[in-house]
């Protein structure tokens, strides 16, 4: 899955090579990635019980989603030169008669803010925490249905950022806010280091926080109920905090809802498909 959609990157860099900044320099790196996960692949299949190989392409995903999201922040402003935050602040209004998130200054709190923080940080350790409690617990039938789940939802919400180019409302109506979020240091680090990490990409819709973290859950409810119980409150207040904190349109986040089971059914459907195709080998 992860070669077949960054081949479809590489095809659409060549494609608008004249748009794209350094494009070269992309086109070569979706090789190499290319090239790691098939050589990965190859060796596990060739040294089973090594392990450190094993280790490797066990968690190459990882890297993998990483390096695609990266990929993006070179391609998404080039390829769909048309920022839709006009369109996404429009439907919010239209919904509601104000911006959600002027709508939400009037509860915002130091205190409150730093949770709900935490909270959407915790989209990055979710997925990891749930993949290895089941690699390590040896099962590893879960562990593969639940890694390719997830990494086909995040593969997902990548093609709605080049489909639907968006900042998100801190950027677009970032001007019309009469009350700072009253971050804390914990608050700021974390912001900080997001906005460094991520850069100004556009990737507001969908909102891939809420669609992963819904997947995860699903996992969870399925392999393991009493992390899907410890996650909830967290879900719960990151999906929440992508409004709070300015990240995110409502229509993003009801998207990225409506993606996630799409997301898994999808997942399920093609990862049968593999399975029926590797036992008839």
């Amino acid at each position: 899955m992860s070669v077949t959609f960054l081949g479809g990157l590489f095809c659409l860099t060549a494609v608008f090579n004249g748009s794209v900044p350094g494009s070269a320099t992309l086109l070569i790196r979706y090789i190499a990635v290319i090239a790691l996960i098939t050589l990965s692949s190859l060796a596990r299949h060739k040294l089973p019980g090594n392990r450190p190989i094993v280790y490797a392409n066990t968690f190459l995903p990882l890297f993998v989603v990483m390096f695609t999201f990266d990929s993006l922040s070179s391609l998404t402003q080039y390829i769909n030169t048309k920022d839709m935050d006009p369109a996404l602040a429009d439907i919010d209004l239209s919904l509601f008669g104000v911006h959600p998130g002027i709508m939400m200054q009037a509860m915002v709190d130091p205190v409150l803010t730093t949770a709900l923080q935490l909270c959407y940080l915790s989209y990055y350790f979710l997925p990891v925490a749930l993949c290895l409690i089941l690699f390590f617990s040896g099962e590893t039938d879960n562990f593969d249905r639940a890694v390719f789940g997830i990494v086909l939802g995040f593969f997902a919400s990548y093609i709605g950022y080049l489909l639907v180019p968006a900042l998100g409302p801190r950027h677009y109506i970032g001007h019309l806010f009469t009350a700072d979020l009253m971050r804390g240091p914990v608050a700021s680090s974390i912001n900080d280091t997001l906005n460094m990490l991520e850069g100004e990409n556009r990737d507001a819709f969908p909102s891939g926080h809420t669609e992963v973290v819904l997947i995860v859950l699903y996992y969870a409810w399925a392999y393991r109920k009493w992390f899907f119980w410890v996650s909830l409150p967290l879900v719960s207040g990151l999906i929440f905090s992508t409004v709070y904190l300015r990240y995110h349109y409502v229509v993003d986040v009801v998207a990225g809802a409506a993606l996630a089971p799409l997301s898994v059914w999808a997942a399920s459907a093609i990862y049968g498909w593999y399975d029926r195709r590797a036992g008839t080998r």
